[in-house]
């Protein structure tokens, strides 16, 4: 009997996690998982929950609860915590993050011209 071709992607099959560095001493790995990503895009459309709440789900999700609490701490002002989400869409979507930036000022522009 005569086999199919065979695809052989062991050396494709990496688990590789991205980082985030915060600090000299901060660096937290983001779980790009297949869940955590679809945990996120659920966060990003729950109409029950405010953005605050929803940034800090987001946080948590993609790199900890140690991470959410020291950024916390820092008392960061809601645009920066904004480019720390975008760091985190790019390390899950394997991006970088100019790509990542250029397409969040994109939805912002064309949100606020929707008003």
């Amino acid at each position: 009997m005569a086999m199919g071709k065979v695809y052989d992607i062991i050396n494709k099959l990496t688990n590789n996690k991205p980082v985030i560095k915060l600090a000299e001493d901060k660096i937290y790995t983001v779980n790009n998982s297949k869940n955590t990503a679809i945990l996120i895009k659920q966060l990003s459309e729950d109409t029950a929950i405010d953005d605050f709440e929803r940034m800090d789900k987001i946080i948590e999700a993609a790199i900890g609860n140690e991470a959410l609490e020291y950024i916390n701490s820092l008392n960061l002002s809601v645009a920066t915590i904004g480019t720390i989400i975008n760091a985190i869409m790019a390390a899950i979507s394997e991006l970088d993050l100019e790509e990542v930036e250029k397409e969040a000022a994109k939805q912002a522009k064309s949100f606020r011209n929707k008003k």
